[in-house]
């Protein structure tokens, strides 16, 4: 993935894009409204993807709270503009390095809140780098 002039690249694991790509799939089945929110929805992870390029910091910085093993990772919760309430959804990344100016902005998993599923996705990311 492109580098941006001032930023940093943006790249994913393996898994992100196919997460992404079931993420905004749409069936035979979904109405125009549910269809509407999945342009939404693939507009804002583009959103997502400019904003990380031009600021490696952008997302909130993770803890030590119950997934320790992302501490020194950030995440950002987001959803569709129209959407009122918690937003559904995040995206957890990891600057590399870590100390220092990043180079690198590496998505290790995007997806719904629900089950903290995205926190466990990230977890086994890193677990495997």
């Amino acid at each position: 993935m492109a580098e941006s002039s001032d930023g940093v690249r943006v790249v994913t694991a393996e898994g992100v894009k196919e997460e992404i790509a079931e993420l905004t799939s749409v069936s035979e089945d979904d109405d125009s409204t549910r269809r509407a929110e999945i342009e939404a929805l693939k507009r804002r992870i583009a959103e997502l993807f400019l904003e990380c390029e031009g600021n490696a910091y952008a997302g909130e910085l993770m803890g030590k709270g119950l997934h320790s093993e992302l501490a020194g990772c950030r995440r950002i919760r987001f959803d569709i503009p129209d959407y009122e309430g918690k937003p559904r959804f995040r995206l957890i990344y990891r600057n590399v390095p870590t100390d220092g100016a990043p180079a690198q902005c590496r998505w290790l998993a995007v997806g719904p809140r629900a089950g903290l599923r995205t926190h466990r996705k990230a977890q086994q990311r890193l677990r495997s780098d």
